[in-house]
């Protein structure tokens, strides 16, 4: 019984890191300049350019234009983001199995680590080059003041140690499997 609850608060937990880290990837506040206008990471919807009547290309040299620890923070918020919902698979797999849960939960607490290893390095990386966004951002738009960092890093970040307790609790959920509690 305290496998299954405690399954019930991850499944939760990562739900609600799966939401921080998509709603981070895919809003356009990463950085703000001192006006208050915004720069995302991601191309925005106003990228979207028609080719002709049957095709049409989505942000078109996007990837080629944007500096490489961004290309870092893109990929690895897509892998966290993999990993966040093979974690949700996974768990519902295992409490779905009752009889055999203990010998097949095992692989929750390594996706949720995976998953902590992929934020930590777009946050980390992110963090570590923020001032080369920070100015890119106050340059193009020539304001003066200083810029900083927006609510998509921050819910970032939220999403981290959301990670973090996650992986936390898968723990605590394979140690409750393995002793039929």
């Amino acid at each position: 019984m305290c496998s299954f609850i405690t399954q019930i608060a991850y499944g939760i937990m990562m739900l609600i890191t799966l939401g921080l880290t998509a709603g981070g990837l895919f809003s356009e506040n990463w950085v703000q300049a001192p006006d208050g206008s915004s720069k995302g990471i991601l191309c925005g919807a106003n990228s979207f350019t028609t080719l002709s009547k049957n095709t049409a290309d989505f942000c078109p040299g996007w990837w080629d234009n944007i500096k490489v620890f961004e290309r870092v923070t893109v990929v690895c918020l897509f892998l966290a983001i993999i990993f966040q919902i093979l974690g949700l698979v996974w768990n519902f797999i295992t409490i779905c199995a009752c009889c055999c849960k203990k010998h097949i939960i095992h692989p929750l607490s390594a996706i949720s680590l995976l998953n902590v290893i992929a934020l930590a390095i777009a946050v980390i990386v992110y963090a570590i080059n923020s001032n080369t966004a920070i100015n890119d951002i106050v340059a193009a738009l020539g304001t003066v003041g200083q810029g900083s960092m927006g609510s998509s890093f921050i819910m970032e970040c939220v999403a981290l140690g959301m990670a973090i307790l996650c992986t936390i609790v898968a723990s605590l959920a394979i140690c409750f499997a393995e002793k039929c509690v």
